[in-house]
């Protein structure tokens, strides 16, 4: 595939350039859905003498509040364990460094417990230390949002992992980056994976991963103004940030696939919108969403009222963002038809009724659990695809949508 866009940003080198060397799918698996080379159990993840984990979060307002889910606090409480010298043979103190990615806040949170002495706890206690000290990572993650306007997530990788010793690194971020040397309102969704990673090795602008065992965990999660990403596109930015960590030099690249709740965004700063083909999303006021889904990224075909399976992925993400805003408000869900000859208005106003039901329950299966109201407007009054007597496919295909609105995080009516 030729690469689109070739034009990648390629201002301000942050790190060295990275080795490219072939990477040894280890793998991270551990109670949640880890896409990788191979499998191993979570307790093989931590690197032999590395006591380190470090997390870098990039925490924008077009995202969801960082989670972690059941495969990264795995990660997590293993790296807890490795202080034990039965395991890893290291007998030092884990700890997670929590790294902004805009670059604001670090934190460290030791999590290997120890006794008032300074020696390792192995007692009966151990275990209820071992959660409270994984607590206070997983609030440290949760509590670091970003400052800053936009997201430049190759140098925020860069910074976290600078003078560390290797060891697991956790990237919990959408992926959406849209400053630095990889802006994704540039590179588009249709570039080849290899070919933007080349171009960042030419030009130096790769973090040094050497060593490092990666997982990127919250790709293509988002929030407010971010339309959601159809799964082609969530597939294309995983293979993305994949091929850049494998171009680094990483031991092992993995993409956490689990799903956690969605929680409003703790930051307030305003970040760019990557355009998503067929998907838009507009934030109204008093902070109500209007998203816009084409028929096409929905997966209606002909005259049909069947949700592809991906179009449910799509929905399942929109269902988070609903869900976020914690608000009892109703939600609407309006389809619009377009008008080819022998078609009727009462027609096209059922097929475009049935379409927004599909989206509708589509949505409460997902989780919505405020009312959702569904019409059908069918063709809009004035807006018409025939031309000269023609009919215009191009414009019929934009005619077709279904736009959802509902109250995001933002002041309510």
């Amino acid at each position: 595939m030729q690469l689109q866009n070739t034009s990648l940003n390629l201002r301000n080198a942050t790190s060295r350039p990275a080795r490219v060397t072939r990477v040894a799918f280890a793998g991270l698996m551990a109670a949640g859905a880890f896409v990788s080379g191979c499998a191993v159990p979570a307790r093989n993840v931590v690197p032999s003498g590395g006591d380190r984990v470090v997390v870098v979060v990039s925490g924008t307002a077009n995202e969801p509040r960082a989670a972690v889910g059941d495969a990264v606090l795995a990660v997590l409480r293993d790296a807890a364990n490795s202080g034990n010298v039965s395991q890893q043979g290291s007998g030092k103190s884990s700890v997670v460094l929590v790294s902004a990615a805009d670059g604001g806040d670090r934190r460290s949170v030791v999590l290997t417990p120890r006794r008032a002495d300074g020696s390792l706890e192995h007692g009966l206690s151990r275990p209820s230390l071992i959660d409270r000290n994984v607590a206070s990572a997983v609030d440290a993650i949760g509590a670091t949002a970003a400052r800053k306007s936009g997201l430049d997530l190759l140098t925020g990788i860069a910074d976290a992992v600078r003078g560390v010793a290797a060891g697991t690194l956790v990237v919990d971020s959408s992926g959406l980056s849209t400053g630095g040397a990889f802006d994704l309102r540039q590179v588009g969704w249709a570039a080849d994976p290899a070919a933007v990673a080349g171009q960042l090795t030419a030009a130096r602008q790769l973090p040094g991963l050497g060593g490092w065992h990666v997982v990127f965990t919250g790709l293509g999660s988002v929030a407010g103004p971010q339309p959601p990403l159809p799964t082609p596109a969530r597939e294309r930015l995983a293979a993305y940030w994949q091929a850049i960590c494998r171009a680094a030099g990483a031991a092992a690249c993995d993409v956490d696939q689990s799903r956690v709740p969605a929680e409003p965004s703790r930051a307030t700063a305003a970040t760019p919108v990557v355009p998503v083909p067929g998907v838009t999303s507009v934030t109204g006021p008093r902070g109500e969403v209007t998203t816009t889904v084409s028929d096409a990224a929905l997966g209606f075909a002909g005259d049909s009222a069947v949700l592809s399976e991906s179009a449910g992925d799509l929905l399942r993400s929109l269902a988070g963002s609903i869900t976020a805003g914690r608000t009892s408000a109703p939600v609407t869900v309006r389809g619009f038809a377009a008008d080819p000859p022998g078609s009727t208005d009462a027609g096209r106003r059922e097929l475009a009724e049935q379409r927004a039901r599909a989206v509708a329950g589509a949505l409460t299966g997902a989780g919505v659990t405020q009312r959702v109201d569904a019409t059908g407007t069918g063709t809009e009054p004035g807006v018409t695809a025939m031309t000269g007597g023609r009919f215009d496919e191009a414009a019929a295909a934009r005619m077709r949508r279904v736009e959802i609105t509902y109250q995001g995080p933002g002041p309510s009516t």
